[in-house]
């Protein structure tokens, strides 16, 4: 066997070649001087960040570093930032939102769009888990985006809705109502309220009559805004549900807002008026948003003063 012997000898080479007529081959040079102070100052950097910032995990907690820096500490001051920006740039605005009347916000389309579009987080905020992110309401809560509006539409009630809050009410099986005649009840109002589709049997309206929901949904069953009972007739319902007639049945004799039975149906507003979560500029922002979604009663124009 012939021994292998390197054709290039004083090349400070490997010997090794990478094709059969050894032109491509390893050299064994050192790196580039500047390819080795890189790496050496990325060391050092290194053990200066890993000071420095947050960094390595120790015994169940991480160095916290001696610069004391933190991404909430970062992103808190990024609010600051912003909002100081903002209140700056739009102080003017928010002063004539404060000393504005609901309505004049309304009148003045730059106010309004204003109040729309910053109020558009305060309600994915605060509203947006019970109602929809657009109004269109969540299971079980009531839909902002029409014109069905159980306290009614004005500003005024909105704002006292969302000041307040609301708390729904309905006794339980009025007048000793049995199961059977809840169905037939619930089989009434339900096609009552498809109107010329619909077709209720006449004999079951002295139900209606005699168990008492005259009292609060009206002779028409249109409900009345003073007592926030709903209107009957429109098939709009507070309580939706793929079994409209269960869901209705239930209401009829469990109620709404009833502690003492299980089955009660649900409805609370919490009073934002009352808490520390919105000022009073951000309440009128979300009047103002909420009366635009839907059906909010329209504001009339200011009648201007003949001459």
């Amino acid at each position: 066997m012939s021994k292998h012997e390197n054709p290039y000898p004083g090349e400070n080479n490997t010997g090794h070649f990478w094709d059969d007529e050894q032109d491509l081959r390893e050299l064994d040079n050192r790196p580039p001087r500047w390819y080795m102070q890189s790496m050496f100052i990325g060391l050092v950097a290194v053990v200066i960040y890993s000071f420095y910032y947050p960094s390595i995990p120790w015994f169940g907690e991480h160095s916290k570093g001696t610069a004391g820096w933190t991404q909430i500490t970062e992103m808190d001051e990024s609010v600051a930032e912003l909002e100081a920006y903002r209140e700056k740039k739009f102080a003017a605005t928010e002063q004539a939102i404060t000393d504005s009347s609901l309505e004049d916000i309304i009148r003045d389309e730059e106010l309004k769009t204003y109040a729309v579009k910053t109020a558009k987080t305060l309600f994915g905020d605060n509203c947006a888990a019970c109602h929809g992110a657009g109004g269109q309401g969540n299971a079980g809560f009531p839909i902002l985006a029409d014109d069905d509006w159980l306290y009614g539409g004005s500003l005024a009630k909105i704002e006292q809705t969302l000041i307040n809050g609301r708390k729904g009410n309905m006794p339980a099986r009025m007048l000793g109502i049995t199961d059977a005649q809840a169905s037939e009840l619930a089989t009434f109002l339900i096609e009552t309220g498809k109107g010329a589709q619909g077709k209720p049997n006449p004999a079951s309206k002295a139900l209606y009559l005699s168990k008492g929901c005259i009292g609060c949904h009206g002779p028409t069953l249109a409900g009345n805004q003073m007592l926030g009972s709903a209107n009957l007739s429109d098939s709009i319902y507070r309580f939706k549900a793929e079994d409209q007639h269960a869901s209705v049945v239930r209401t009829i004799l469990h109620g709404v807002n009833q502690g003492h039975d299980v089955q009660t149906q649900d409805a609370v507003m919490p009073a934002f008026g009352k808490s520390s979560v919105i000022d009073a500029v951000q309440l009128k922002k979300l009047v103002v948003y909420v009366h635009q979604l839907g059906g909010g009663t329209p504001v009339p124009a200011v009648k201007s003063e003949a001459k």
